[in-house]
């Protein structure tokens, strides 16, 4: 975390961090930032040889430590109810366990262009040779992203006592003055007053009557591989619809009230975990299924001074920002 403190050393207060969707930049741009920085300023104990090329199933980014080693990075711009984002790490180290040297040294010729063998780059950088059947023996992983809530990062921490030899790091961007400055940290921060607030998407891409049996049950929720978004940290907590194409349809506050069930509606057929909100406000008329009220994309970035990466499934709010985003709520849809 990053702490102002005044001359006299006797106050201090909390710079809020923000992940790289409030710059509107995706997980891409994350990806080319860090690629560039670990083996050198992060990292300096490995060697990257790769990155996850377009259309295929591969970490985000490849690299090995000093023994030869495997490590795989997976980076997530928010992250922070995201159980997957450690399950499916996990999952990438498994499937490039078989990887010897030969494998590496042809993603790397495939990722860097250079007519180099990796072998050399390996000595150019540890200052070392080791034997090609020395690559590979051991996986590491390496899970970067902005936020954990406490369930989330106790995932991690579970398979490590179990003796997989998994990391989670947390990157954090932040604006001070007309300068951004950049922090990577293993330190879980939660500000106390950040109550899990967030606007979760309404699945429409998959679903696209999804919202409206939201909007009849007064809930919020979640599908698929995505339910684990749901969680008893959005309890007492400001929770927003979100509604590609449209913006922010409906609001509430988060209840303990959590239910598992299947959604099984217009050609679409998934698991759902919902949760019930209260003082419940919305947009849309159930009577005619139109959204009437809505508070777009724009409107939101021009109330909160910043921008979104609006694809995401879940954005989180600091308390402030919740505040604000539900007094406009209350403006336009009573």
């Amino acid at each position: 975390m990053l702490l102002e403190i005044n001359q006299d050393l006797t106050e201090t207060k909390f710079i809020t961090p923000m992940a790289i969707d409030a710059f509107g930049e995706n997980e891409k741009k994350l990806e080319g930032c860090l690629s560039e920085l670990i083996g050198d300023v992060l990292f300096p104990e490995f060697l990257v040889f790769g990155n996850e090329r377009s259309f295929q199933t591969e970490p985000d980014i490849f690299a090995v430590n000093g023994r030869g080693d495997l490590v795989v990075f997976e980076l997530k711009v928010g992250g922070q109810y995201d159980r997957n984002k450690t399950l499916q790490a996990m999952d990438y180290a498994q499937r490039y366990s078989y990887w010897r040297y030969t494998e590496i040294n042809q993603h790397y010729k495939k990722c860097f262009d250079n007519g180099n063998e990796f072998i050399d780059l390996f000595e150019e950088h540890f200052g070392y040779k080791i034997e090609e059947s020395d690559f590979n023996r051991k996986q590491k992983i390496i899970v970067i992203s902005h936020s954990s809530s406490i369930e989330i990062y106790n995932v991690a921490n579970y398979w490590r006592e179990k003796g997989i030899d998994i990391q989670e790091y947390f990157y954090r961007f932040y604006e001070i003055g007309d300068k951004m400055y950049f922090e990577l940290s293993n330190e879980l921060y939660n500000p106390a007053d950040n109550k899990g607030s967030c606007w979760i998407n309404t699945n429409a891409k998959y679903g696209e009557y999804c919202y409206l049996d939201m909007i009849k049950n007064q809930k919020v929720a979640a599908y698929g591989s995505r339910s684990d978004l749901i969680g008893r940290w959005l309890n007492k907590a400001t929770v927003f619809l979100y509604h590609n194409g449209y913006g922010i349809i409906a609001a509430g506050n988060g209840t303990s009230k959590i239910q598992d069930t299947r959604y099984e509606e217009d050609d679409y057929d998934d698991t759902e975990r919902n949760m019930h909100l209260v003082k419940f406000i919305t947009g849309v008329n159930l009577e005619t299924k139109e959204i009437e009220k809505y508070i777009p994309a724009n409107r939101i970035k021009e109330l909160l001074g910043r921008d979104f990466y609006f694809p995401n499934t879940i954005v989180s709010l600091n308390d402030e920002e919740a505040k604000i985003l539900y007094d406009e709520c209350i403006n336009v849809f009573i």
